[in-house]
């Protein structure tokens, strides 16, 4: 891994690798600084306005807990007011006796003289012992609860255990009203005289909402005693208020700040949620002028780093110039360099060291060529000796069973063969050269197999005849079928030689129908020494003239054929093109 980055950095211009590292001498710690000074910034900003939203949150839970004083103001007004207590504990038949009724009325005008002096308080209800009931509202066409499944089941049976002390109610929709509930002792506290009902309004922390400017965020109330939400300023934060709920702050929505304060008189608790973004709205013009001066001096200080580079590698760059014009210059004409200095002298020997080099590259080239001549031809020499061993040995067998007229078209036949070969100087031929060359010798080989060999040549188009092939190309193939594929047959030895052009694709193809080549031996074959005589020869001088530029495929089914093809690149064995013709002729049928 280090090593492919070094390989990378060391690919990189000498400019771009000081421009790099001047930016990360430079520009990195100034990013570094800038991203510090925002984060500080950021935070000290964020710091300040959560303590002082905090301070205004702390103040208006005060402030809604002195609202709530009123609840137990009303309380105590009933319990110090020993005639009212008086009146309440007695059984009335208000509507038959008339003193009676005026102590009845005499209680409502009392109580209502106390609800007028609450601010949030709406009605109050008084139930005694004898379960009647004083009820006074500021609502108009309110009526008393007269039991607490209008309230909340077991209402009245947790007032009374509470022994004096509030029991939330919980909020009453149709009303719009909370509501909570105590039992009235009197000043002795010996004997309860009843249960007191006390409704209030919630829109008291509106106001206390708005004059403390807690209207960004989400303000909310929540009844303890049932974990249910009974006031709110918004729905946006209701995932939140859930999860606080439940305690499972782990999971709160991030970039939000809340805080919370309980009324233990209600077991109430109110909860404030803001946005960071809200409390980070003053900070959006320090970002600014942060960014802007980061940006100033990122742009000066790039502008700085590209005026060094350009200083130091200038001169280095119209060398680098210098050098590729040398490599375009024809080296027999002496180039005179001008400069005096370290340059120069660089410049001087570079073109000495290139002249060098070329006369060398030369030298390489001519022999280099000289030596695959020699290897071509020594690979010729070899097929042609071959060939001659085995035509007279040929013609021997005839002579001695007195077949003399094909000892005649043998001898014939061989010595066309011969006189073209010693004609032919060249590594290659024309295909159609290389066609005569083959029926001279299956000519020959007819005879030898006594009728029973035969052969076809095709082409698909007349311009193939025309491409130029390796000399002796076929002949190594057409021998190995003979005298391999058709060594223990018994019935017609045929041969198939095909040719033509797919594409940009030159084909060749020698297919026999004799005994077939195991899969194992064709890649012995294929990967035999190279002073073989025959596949092998032909591979060899194939690497030779195309390297790697083209396909020897040996294909065969045991026991019934054999195909070699041989491809090779269209565009290096023939330069015209020619109109296709499907032509085919046979010999020897």
């Amino acid at each position: 891994m280090i090593k492919k980055l070094l390989g990378k950095w060391n690919d990189i211009k000498l400019k771009n690798k000081l421009l790099i590292a001047f930016m990360i001498l430079i520009l990195v710690p100034m990013f570094l600084i800038f991203i510090l000074s925002y984060t500080s910034l950021k935070n000290s900003t964020l710091s300040k306005f959560t303590i002082y939203n905090q301070v205004l949150f702390e103040n208006a839970a005060k402030e809604v807990q002195n609202f709530l004083e009123e609840l137990n103001s009303i309380k105590y007004d009933f319990i110090m007011d020993d005639g009212l207590m008086s009146d309440i504990g007695k059984t009335f038949a208000r509507y038959t006796d008339p003193q009676d009724s005026f102590l009845y009325t005499n209680i409502l005008t009392k109580i209502s003289q106390y609800i007028s002096t609450k601010e949030i308080i709406q009605s109050v209800q008084i139930i005694n012992k004898s379960k009647e009931i004083y009820f006074f509202s500021k609502l108009q066409g309110d009526v008393p609860y007269e039991d607490d499944k209008q309230i909340k089941k077991g209402f009245f049976n947790e007032i009374v255990k509470q022994e004096g002390k509030y029991v939330n109610g919980g909020y009453d929709k149709s009303r719009g009203v909370y509501v909570v509930g105590c039992e009235l002792f009197s000043r002795d506290r010996i004997q309860p005289n009843g249960e007191m009902i006390v409704s209030f309004s919630l829109d008291f922390l509106k106001d206390i909402i708005g004059k403390y400017h807690l209207t960004e965020g989400g303000f909310y109330v929540v009844d303890g005693s049932s974990n249910q939400v009974i006031f709110k300023t918004t729905d946006k934060f209701e995932s939140i208020i859930e999860k606080l709920i439940l305690k499972d702050e782990t999971k709160l929505i991030p970039k939000t700040i809340f805080f919370e304060e309980t009324i233990p008189d209600l077991n109430w608790k109110i909860i404030y949620i803001v946005p960071e973004s809200f409390l980070l709205n003053n900070f959006s013009y320090t970002k600014r002028l942060l960014i802007l001066s980061f940006s100033f001096l990122a742009i000066f200080a790039i502008l700085f780093l590209i005026f060094i580079s350009e200083n130091i590698t200038g001169p280095i760059t119209k060398l680098i110039y210098q050098m590729r014009n040398l490599e375009h210059s024809k080296l027999k004409n002496n180039i005179k360099i001008a400069r005096k200095d370290e340059i120069g002298d660089l410049l001087n020997s570079f073109y000495q060291m290139l002249k060098k080099i070329d006369e060398l590259v030369i030298r390489v080239y001519e022999e280099e060529i000289a030596r695959k001549n020699a290897e071509i031809n020594l690979l010729y020499m070899q097929l042609n000796p071959h060939f001659l061993y085995n035509t007279l040995d040929t013609i021997n067998a005839l002579a001695e069973l007195g077949r003399c007229k094909d000892v005649s078209v043998v001898a014939v036949s061989l010595a066309k063969f011969l006189r073209s070969n010693m004609t032919i100087n060249k590594s290659t031929v024309s295909l159609a050269d290389e066609i005569k060359q083959i029926e001279h010798y299956l000519t020959i080989m007819k005879i030898r197999f006594s009728g029973k060999l035969s052969y076809r040549i095709v082409y698909s188009q007349e311009e193939v005849l025309k491409a130029e092939v390796p000399r002796h190309l076929l002949l190594p193939l057409v021998e190995n079928s003979i005298v391999h594929g058709f060594k223990n047959k018994s019935g017609d030895a045929k041969i198939l030689i095909r040719a033509k052009k797919i594409e940009n694709i030159f084909q060749i193809e020698v297919v026999d129908n004799g005994c077939g080549i195991e899969l194992a031996k064709i890649e012995k074959i294929k990967n035999a020494s190279n002073d073989g005589i025959g596949i092998p020869n032909i591979i060899n001088r194939l690497k030779l003239l195309y390297k790697e530029d083209f396909d020897f495929e040996i294909r065969s089914k045991v026991g019934f054929w054999t195909k070699i093809i041989i491809q090779l690149p269209w565009d290096k064995v023939v330069k015209k093109e020619e109109k296709e013709n499907v032509h085919s002729f046979d010999s020897g049928r």
